[in-house]
This record gives C-alpha cells, structure tokens and sequence, in this order.
C-alpha cells in the first residue's frame, strides 16, 4: 500500500424515491441505500466492506464505479472527479475500474464463447485486435488458472469456481487500477472460495491491483484486506486496519458481527460471549434518529437519541469508530449513571 490515495468518496448519498404512484401505493418518500459516506482508498490495497444484507455495500461499489448515479456527495478516482463524467471520459474510467460480479453464471452471457466474452473489454477500448487479441485472451486465462484451450468453450461448460475465474479474466482485459469484487465468493462452495481468495491475492500482487472487496464474510474479508470498512444502514460505521478491525473492534455493530463467526476450536467455540442483536435492522427508508444503530444496540444511551455521531479516531492507529462510547475525542464517554461506557 502506497499511502496515495486512488479512489475518494466524500458525502456520497445514493437515494431511490419510493411509493407515490398509481392506486393504493406507499406514501411517496426516499430509500437511503447510500447515506453519506466518506472513503478513501488507498493505491495497492485491499480495502475489505462488510456488513449485514441491505446495507448498501453493493451499491456504494457501483456509484464508485459510476454504474448507478449518486444523488449527493463527489467521487474522485486518482484525483479527478468523476461524479459527473460522460461520453469518452466515463468510457475511460470503465477501463481503468472494473467489476467482479457475485453470480458468475448470470453474469456471462451464454451465448458467447469465453474468447468472445473475454475479448469484448479489448474490442471496446480498441486494446488488441486479430491474433495480438487471441493472444491477450489466452494469457488472460492462463492468469486467472485455466487452460487457454478452454477458449472456445461456453459458459455452462464449466463450474461455478470456473466461471468465476472467466469473470475475473474479463474484468482484468482493460488493464485495470481498481477492481471491485461484490460477493465475488458468496455463490462458490467453501472449498472454491478459498480458491478464488487465493487468486484474488496474488493478483492484487501480481499486477499492482487496488481492489474493494465486499462481502458479508467477515473471515474472507480478514484474509484478504489490508483494512476493514463495516457498513450499516448506508453508512461506514468503522474502518481501520484489519487485524485491529478483527480482533479490537471498537464499534459494538461490528462486535455483534464478529461474535457471529464460528471458532474453529469447539472449547472456545462454547465459552466465548456472544453479542446477540435484539429488533431487526430499521428500513433504509426510515432511519432512525441520532445513531442509526441505537434502536438494536444493548449500550445505547441518552445522546444516541438525537446525535448522530460521526467517525473519531479510537483504538489502534487508523482506526475509527462512530459511537458515543468513546466519547468527544476517542476517550470512553459516561453513561447517565455516572458508569464509564466501553463497549
């Protein structure tokens, strides 16, 4: 990791209007997929983003990448803003930006060849042409782990772990800087998704690769992020280094999330406190007030009501946390009770 930033997100909201149409509709209102995000991401690094389904983790990577457009906020990758790109210059972002998408079968088109599906990025950004461009693709393939003689083949010809290298071949054609992977595991078996982390790894090394992988796995993220972003309700909550994120997690939202996956060892697996979230995650397009997380928090008190706290510096160096239990200035705030609150 470089230290220079590549991708920054500063206020970034995604909104989709909801109800108000035809007869006996919703109210109209607003859905908050994305409410306010502030990001950086860092040349060379794998910046891992968790949090539970509906958070809003698929869309932030697609407004990053300009898939869906944002409804506040700026976006700026490697120190141009995109937010309002179009025509040749959004062409030339999808180049340098690609995407690895979660279903690897719905995600190929399964009338085209892997030659064709993977040539396509050469074609459109006009790369390689003739036997320059059957090259490319072969050793495209040949870098995700699959024999170019599979070039000819169709997807339904393959597996699932199979499928998903092709994706990534595909996503890798531009030449990208920044790779976005959405659930790019979630649909492998356990076996394949270590496969897949493995590949992801050594190509991040391999070619210099920045890449924002999400996932609602916290032990694949932690295997292969160099720091954690938790997102909840359309807002990063914390963010830091990703041992200090997997092992000290200051926000009690991502210790409720880690004390979710299992221990290897079944003593531990018996002793260990578990955090259990009472109530079920608030509507996006009804956020509660001041913390969005205090209606399930169990050390919620009086300023969570009204205050919405913002990301403070706490724990190890990087690493911050929104939650009033640290206080003003990253010290353990008092409850009402005079009783320091730690989480």
């Amino acid at each position: 990791m470089s230290g220079e930033v590549l991708v920054s997100a500063r206020g970034v909201e995604v909104h989709f209007p909801t109800g108000g149409r035809g007869f006996r509709t919703a109210q109209a209102g607003v859905l908050r997929a994305v409410d306010g995000v502030d990001l950086d991401i860092y040349r060379g690094e794998t910046l891992g983003l968790v949090g539970e389904s509906g958070c809003g983790k698929s869309t932030l990577g697609n407004a990053l990448l300009r898939l869906v457009p944002t409804t506040g906020g700026s976006i700026a990758f490697d120190g141009t803003d995109i937010t309002g790109l179009q025509g040749r210059r959004i062409k030339e972002l999808r180049r340098r930006a690609g995407m690895v998408f979660q279903d690897p079968f719905a995600s190929l088109d399964p009338r085209r060849t892997v030659a064709q599906t993977v040539s396509e990025p050469l074609e459109v950004h006009g790369l390689r042409k003739g036997r320059d461009k059957a090259a490319r693709v072969a050793e495209l393939l040949e870098l995700v782990g699959l024999d170019a003689n599979v070039a000819g083949r169709y997807p339904h010809e393959f597996s699932g772990g199979q499928r998903q290298r092709v994706g990534i071949a595909r996503a890798l054609a531009g030449e990208p800087d920044f790779l976005v992977c959405d659930e790019a595991i979630a649909s492998l078996d356990v076996s394949v998704q270590a496969q897949v982390l493995n590949l992801l790894r050594r190509l991040q090394r391999q070619l210099g690769l920045t890449l924002l992988f999400i996932s609602h796995d916290l032990s694949a993220v932690r295997h292969i992020s160099d720091r954690i972003a938790v997102m909840y309700l359309g807002r990063v909550v914390e963010i830091g280094p990703a041992e200090a994120v997997g092992t000290d997690p200051q926000m009690p939202y991502t210790q409720a999330l880690l004390s979710a996956v299992p221990l290897p060892h079944p003593k531990l697996e018996r002793e260990r406190k578990r955090v259990v979230l009472t109530g079920d995650v608030p509507s996006p397009a009804a956020v509660p007030s001041g913390c969005r997380f205090r209606t399930r928090c169990p050390y919620a008190f009086e300023p969570c009501d009204d205050v919405d706290p913002a990301l403070q510096p706490v724990g190890a160096p990087g690493q911050q946390a929104a939650c009033h239990l640290h206080g003003v200035v990253g010290t353990p705030a008092t409850t009402p009770d005079g009783v320091t609150a730690t989480p």
